[in-house]
């Protein structure tokens, strides 16, 4: 029981993250849908277009000024926190002042790139205006913009800080709190003001977001030491690995959304540009639960991770075929959802027009499950700050493979063919990612990662191919039938892990 305990706890530990994170980013898609369902009544699509023009400016400057600090940060004081907690008693002290310091410098370096990105949105405001809108109308919005881009940025700090310390709960709550009240009192600004109350809208959105997170993020970690000045000199100096870290995520960020502009833009020339809507509609419905999984995972799953990798590497791989363990037995069910119900799934969140998208949603969807394998194998070199592989791998290689084999696949095949290249360029990914990850970081999946991948790969496959069966009674009895045996052994297996009735009990004697 001793060797089963720590193991249980790991699994409990992914999976409660996973639901408190998942939670709140369900949470806020519904929001999302909610807001966007009140604009278009309100402001209607004049005023939902130039939001999305100020909201795309906004989050270009941002990620810009803040250079990836915010994704690296993470990195560095989870490994600063975990130092701290396993230090003894006579290196605690040494340990915390080492965990605040790296604190202090991600909040300076956060202000600095605030303050940049401010300053600058002023200074090209005019000639933000007159690129967005064809004119000079609207300098006053962008100049008012700079403030919703400054809270933002030094929220998104702060949010860095909470990820690092791993203050999951919390980071639910300011992931909820700010967008709920930013709806609360945006809809009656948008409603009174029209279009010229949608940049005092997001100001107020921005300074909530901020004053939220800072309130539980100065309360986790504000000791005596945060008080001391801190010199310009050792921010420079001791910041360097934050950010050349965070300038290498940069670039693979901005080199992934000149990738996708450069597809749509060959699908549209090649093509349509109804093609280019039938895709993205397709992307929509089979990705979106399973990046809400992925992202709700990554959040305590990275720091977790980048704690582990360098002095217990033995312990960090047994945590990544954890990872895989979960995160295939989660996905898998939604994968398979995803393709029984494709046709349903269009009817309710799009229009009959798109019911063509059914194949790429197919196709798309057996891709997730890919995905979810090379999800946790990747975060690997971004725990242990391998520049040179998230650079040359993730960035060049991904980005340049992605576009060449579905803009192949598109060629030939037409609107199908967007999905068989999705699906083989998972396929090359997973292919790929096995060879280098052990290659590089000497990483083996597990036999029993290997057996749940074989299990609910063949799963999904069956349910899959049972799509192309022209009789449907057939095709859905075969669906169905996988579905359910699927969703069983998903349940067995992680029950196995977790152990539901356990926590179920635990649950009910504390609420006694």
């Amino acid at each position: 029981m001793k060797n089963i305990e720590p193991s249980t706890n790991s699994y409990r530990k992914i999976v409660s993250s996973t639901a408190v994170l998942g939670s709140a980013q369900f949470v806020n898609v519904l929001m999302n849908i909610l807001r966007g369902k009140l604009v278009a009544v309100i402001l209607h699509s004049a005023g939902m277009g130039i939001m999305s023009l100020l909201q795309n400016a906004a989050n270009t400057i941002q990620q810009f000024a803040l250079l990836g600090i915010n994704v690296s940060a993470v990195r560095f004081i989870s490994k600063a926190d975990s130092e701290q907690e396993e230090a003894s008693a006579e290196e605690k002290a040494v340990k915390a002042q080492a965990l605040s310091t790296t604190i202090r410098i991600v909040r300076a370096l956060v202000l600095m790139a605030s303050c940049a990105a401010l300053l600058f949105t002023l200074a090209i405001s005019p000639l933000m205006s007159q690129f967005s809108f064809g004119s000079y109308e609207y300098v006053a919005f962008f100049l008012l913009l700079s403030i919703y881009i400054f809270f933002n940025i030094m929220g998104a700090g702060e949010m860095a800080v909470m990820q690092g310390l791993r203050r999951y709960r919390k980071l639910a709550l300011c992931s909820i709190v700010p967008p709920l009240c930013g709806l609360l009192i945006s809809v009656p600004i948008y409603y009174f003001w029209g279009n010229d109350g949608i940049v005092p809208a997001m100001i107020v959105s921005g300074i909530i977001y901020w004053i939220v997170i800072r309130k539980y993020s100065f309360h986790e970690h504000n000791g005596s030491a945060e008080r001391r000045s801190l010199p310009l000199r050792t921010i420079w100096h001791e910041g360097q690995g934050i950010l050349r870290l965070g300038v290498v995520m940069t670039i693979s960020t901005i080199v992934g959304a000149i990738t996708t502009y450069a597809l749509m833009a060959f699908i549209s020339n090649t093509g349509s540009v109804s093609d280019v809507g039938l895709y993205q509609a397709a992307n929509f419905v089979a990705m979106q639960y399973i990046n809400m999984i992925f992202t709700a995972m990554a959040t305590d799953y990275y720091p977790r991770l980048a704690a582990l990798i360098q002095s217990k590497e033995e312990e960090a791989h047994q945590l990544v075929n954890q990872q895989i363990e979960i995160v295939l037995l989660i996905t898998a069910p939604l994968v398979i959802l995803t393709i029984l119900t494709a046709p349903l799934l269009i009817t309710i969140l799009l229009t009959e027009e798109f019911q063509p998208i059914r194949s790429i949603i197919y196709f798309m969807g057996l891709s997730g499950l890919l995905k979810a394998l090379c999800f946790p194998m990747d975060y690997i070199a971004y725990a242990k700050g391998d520049k040179q592989f998230i650079f040359w791998v993730e960035t060049v290689w991904s980005n340049i493979k992605t576009f060449s084999v579905i803009a192949a696949f598109y060629y030939v095949y037409g609107l199908k063919g967007l999905g068989y290249g999705v699906l083989t360029s998972s396929i090359i990914d997973v292919v790929v990612s096995l060879s280098l990850v052990r290659l590089r970081y000497n990483f083996t999946l597990s036999s029993l990662s290997l057996r749940i991948l074989i299990i609910m790969l063949s799963l999904t496959c069956i349910c899959f191919i049972a799509t192309f069966i022209e009789s449907s009674y057939m095709r859905y009895s075969i669906m169905a039938l996988s579905s359910i045996t699927c969703f069983t052994l998903c349940f067995i297996e992680l029950n196995k892990r977790i152990d539901f009735h356990s926590l179920v009990s635990r649950f009910t004697n504390r609420k006694s």
